[in-house]
């Protein structure tokens, strides 16, 4: 995997992605997975391919959401964090995790984190509605090696209209070196699968566990692990 020429510094300096491009418009990858729903539109102004999901954070940012009608400050602090270990199955020819298992990673980060709000990715889709990802950009720094321990943070930075955007990064365990960050738009799809305003449960109960007001409710429990 190739390595970019200069690194940053640990997590608690640097500035996370979203805010790193916020003045200016930023370049996006757009990845499709099996078993993500991949759709195909044919207006001109829409996004070829869309993958499906759940769906990062920085200086203090506002979200607007119409079924609220206010501004909430979101905490730069405050993540959902998953614990995960790298397996010989997501490793390529080169003895490193495949750059497309990240994207795993951040996935099943997202998923855990609307879990745990309340949310599960098959709720949703019983209702008839879905969700997808609508642009991601990655950004590597290290490789995770055979056996490695890391954490996948996900910070929320805004809920605008249809689409919330995430900021992720992953970390080594339990150094804390920066593996990677990740950002990614995600849309709220009705049963048509058409851009739909952001479900109004879910955009409450997304600000109120990211924002800056104390933790209620059992929201205070923010790091999880998954057991292999």
């Amino acid at each position: 995997m190739q390595q970019p020429a200069t690194n940053i510094a640990p997590h608690t300096q640097h500035p996370p992605p979203s805010l790193a491009r916020a003045a200016g418009a930023r370049s996006r990858a757009t990845c499709s997975l099996p078993g993500h729903l991949l759709l195909q539109s044919s207006h001109p102004s829409r996004p070829r391919h869309v993958e499906a999901l759940a769906g990062p954070a920085t200086c203090s940012h506002g979200i607007s959401n119409g079924n609220v009608g206010q501004d909430i400050q979101l905490r730069t602090d405050k993540f959902f964090e998953l614990e995960m270990t790298v397996h010989d199955s997501e490793l390529d020819q080169y003895g490193v995790v495949h750059n497309a298992m990240y994207v795993v990673y951040i996935h099943k980060a997202r998923e855990e984190m609307a879990a745990s709000i309340g949310f599960s990715m098959t709720s949703i889709a019983s209702s008839g509605n879905a969700m997808a990802v609508l642009e991601l950009n990655l950004k590597y720094f290290k490789p995770l090696l055979r056996g490695a321990k890391f954490v996948v943070k996900v910070r929320l930075v805004q809920i605008k209209g249809t689409r919330i955007l995430v900021d992720h990064i992953i970390e080594t365990l339990p150094n804390r070196e920066l593996v990677l960050e990740a950002t990614a738009t995600v849309v709220c799809l009705n049963k048509d699968y058409r851009p739909t305003r952001v479900f109004p449960e879910m955009s409450f109960k997304l600000r109120r566990f990211f924002s800056s007001q104390d933790d209620e409710g059992g929201d205070q429990l923010t790091s999880y692990k998954v057991l292999s």
